[in-house]
């Protein structure tokens, strides 16, 4: 099989709740806030985060006097001045398939509409709208997703003349192949006298979807794709996910993470870091990167393993 790289950049997430005000482009952290002025405009998403997060739009001034003559803003609590939209917990979607998190189970979008007072009105009508739908089909009513093409489309909820803030979805293909870039197995130095962590170096593996190209078999990049990392040995207290005066997994900072999405060239990676303050210090560390489909079954190559070996220097 000929490895061979594909498109698309890689995905991301943005992070907090935001709002932005009946001003020009005003923007506040927290659910359904607003100021007067000028902010920033949407933020990007960034990194794959578990927790859910919301977008908030606030109504333009046009916009609340287009609710009718006979609403008075402030008076009705069943008028919609803001919509929260939540962010999407996963990075992408896969080509035919609905939008799944990391158990297979379907997510769908989810979204409130807030009166005058930051309160949620009960069974409001919002709906939904990809605005690209030849990238993704959004059901209106349901909040469900379903990839069509290799792409990227913003997704709105409305009610009642309002929109919220746009979240983006990305559609990649399919993953049929995950396999190691580098050695599988090395040599990590650890310094007993030195003040800086040791790192093993970025453990990558790449990330393809089967295809024919000019007659040949051939993988192509799967961008934006969660690649899940795990400690597998050792098994004692001297691992941790979270513990970085242990033996952990860690991102291109130096930060402790276990997962990374694969980028525009069906890449990624976590390093094996060990703090001068660790007190076990292992012989090996063995690390196995996971990648499975939507419904969680592992795929061709899955897991790729990497074994460490811990040469203590002075």
């Amino acid at each position: 099989m000929k490895r061979g790289s594909g498109v698309e950049g890689r995905g991301g997430r943005g992070a907090g709740r935001g709002a932005r005000g009946a001003g020009r482009g005003e923007r506040v952290a927290g659910r359904g806030a607003r100021v007067a002025g000028r902010g920033s405009g949407p933020r990007p998403m960034a990194g794959w985060a578990r927790e859910r997060r919301s977008a908030v739009l606030i109504a333009t001034l046009s916009g609340v006097f287009a609710l009718g003559a006979c609403t008075e803003i402030g008076s009705d609590p069943q008028a919609a001045v803001a919509i929260e939209l939540d962010l999407l917990p996963v990075p992408s979607v896969v080509v035919g398939d609905t939008l799944r998190d990391s158990t297979g189970a379907p997510i769908v979008l989810e979204a409130r509409a807030l009166n005058v007072n930051n309160e949620v009105i009960s069974g409001a009508p919002l709906r939904f709208l990809a605005l690209d739908t030849s990238v993704v089909e959004v059901d209106s009513v349901t909040g469900v997703i379903v990839g069509k093409r290799v792409g990227v489309a913003p997704i709105i909820a409305s009610i009642q003349g309002l929109q919220s803030e746009r979240v983006t979805i990305r559609v990649t293909l399919r993953p049929d192949i995950v396999y190691g870039l580098d050695s599988l197995q090395r040599t990590m130095q650890f310094s007993l006298i030195s003040t800086v962590a040791a790192s093993s170096g970025p453990l990558r593996v790449f990330v393809g979807h089967d295809t024919i190209i000019g007659g040949v078999d051939t993988a192509v990049a799967v961008a934006n794709y969660l690649v899940r990392y795990r400690i597998v040995f050792p098994t004692d207290d001297s691992v941790s996910e979270t513990d970085t005066t242990r033996v952990l997994l860690a991102n291109d900072q130096g930060r402790p993470s276990v997962v990374d999405t694969s980028d525009a060239s069906g890449i990624a990676g976590r390093a094996v870091r060990i703090s001068t303050a660790v007190s076990v210090i292992p012989d090996s560390v063995i690390v196995d990167a996971h990648v499975s489909y939507p419904d969680t079954t592992s795929i061709a190559g899955s897991p790729v393993r990497f074994v460490i070996r811990i040469l203590r220097v002075n």
